[in-house]
């Protein structure tokens, strides 16, 4: 029997719009190339995911790995410091949320979304994909049996994150607007945390270079350590890449100070180029998502939110499709997922250009700024009451005019 929706990836993103979709009634496969747990970055969560999550009867499961608290975000540049507690978001939204290692995250979401009905099958290769009238075709390589399968729906969803299964295949990828930077990042352990509340916030250090760190703490004991800079700031240290990190790291008295006694416990990353954009995030019968459309930079930990946050307006909209309703993709799913990115695109932007950076630190800001603010960064970005929604660049450029 051909499933209703094909979904590309077992990733936050394919396990949100499965277990929505099966939740509704329709027939589910998720094609997940590799298999989990599987090391990923994008550990540090946005309080508007555990609204998505709950919609989708995941968040318990999350809640039962008893991953660290995130109460709030610390921005840090030498002695000046300021905290955006969720607590200080606008009525009704979430308060709080977690940091999380993606191996066990991911793993935790899928098995939950395969409790929900969705059939999630690993080391399953989407090669090429066919577009009908009245469904969609895909190629799929089964890579332990060596066999190929052709599967057909009435949609496929692409939550295929990095892999950008249908950019590539239908030929949307486009160059994006964000500069390209590196990242190098590692676990550790034994690193200094602050006691009781403060212990689960990610700290985002300024470094005095003007590159970015950030320090994002488990429950597990071990703590996520990233540095991410221009590429000239990467060639003006030598060694392998463990030691430009801590090189770097430690050049930073915030960071020393944190880090001093603490040991890396991963192999040393390094990223490159991994911003993208999409010409277009939906078509006939098919619509991209998260990651696979658009990945801005990880200064504000949007990705997963993001994710997220498409993959369940899509999942509406494909449930009212199938259901025989007239929807209007350019409005209700690039108009929404636009609006979203957006906000971040501008928020990233004015980050790098040194504008938000002084808003943030500024310990006299109205308590209104702080609070919309903090709303941004708790991934409230479709919510058009907070002012940094309806226009961010034209409130951003009012709010640097009162600095």
């Amino acid at each position: 029997m051909d499933p209703d929706v094909l979904i590309i990836g077992a990733g936050p993103a394919g396990s949100v719009a499965g277990s929505l979709l099966a939740r509704q009634g329709h027939r589910v496969i998720t094609l997940e190339a590799g298999t989990l747990p599987r090391f990923q970055i994008g550990e540090s969560l946005l309080p508007r995911s555990n609204d998505i999550l709950a919609d989708a009867g995941l968040l318990d499961a999350v809640v039962a790995r008893r991953y660290q608290a995130k109460n709030a975000a610390l921005f840090l540049d030498g002695e000046r410091r300021e905290r955006f507690c969720f607590a200080d978001v606008f009525p009704g939204q979430r308060t709080q949320t977690f940091q999380v290692p993606r191996d066990d995250f991911d793993q935790t979401l899928a098995t939950a979304a395969r409790r929900q009905g969705v059939d999630v099958r690993y080391n399953h290769k989407v090669e090429a994909i066919e577009l009908a009238r009245d469904q969609v075709s895909l190629s799929v390589l089964d890579l332990e049996a060596d066999r190929r399968l052709q599967l057909q729906a009435r949609f496929v969803l692409d939550c295929s994150g990095y892999g950008r299964v249908l950019p590539r295949l239908l030929g949307l990828e486009k160059r994006s607007e964000i500069p390209p930077r590196v990242a190098l990042f590692t676990w550790v352990e034994g690193d200094d945390r602050p006691p009781g509340d403060l212990e689960g916030d990610i700290w985002i250090c300024i470094h005095p270079r003007g590159a970015w760190a950030w320090i994002i703490p488990f429950s597990n004991g071990r703590t996520s350590v990233g540095l991410v800079m221009p590429q000239s700031d990467y060639d003006s240290v030598s060694g392998c890449d463990r030691d430009r990190l801590f090189t770097l790291l430690h050049e930073d008295p915030n960071i020393h100070l944190r880090l001093r006694n603490a040991s890396p416990v991963l192999k040393t990353v390094k990223l490159s180029g991994w911003a993208a954009a999409v010409t277009k995030f939906h078509g006939p019968r098919w619509a991209v998502t998260g990651n696979a459309s658009e990945f801005l930079d990880p200064v504000f930990s949007s990705g997963v939110t993001l994710a997220l946050e498409s993959s369940s307006i899509a999942a509406g909209l494909v449930h009212r499709s199938l259901s025989g309703e007239v929807v209007d993709w350019d409005v209700e799913y690039d108009g929404a997922v636009g609006q979203a990115v957006g906000v971040f695109k501008v928020f990233v932007r004015s980050w790098y250009e040194g504008d938000l950076p002084r808003i943030l630190l500024n310990p006299n800001k109205h308590g209104a700024i702080k609070q919309a603010i903090t709303a941004v960064l708790g991934g409230y970005v479709t919510d058009k009451n907070n002012p940094f929604v309806r226009d961010a660049e034209k409130t951003l450029a009012a709010v640097v005019k009162l600095q």
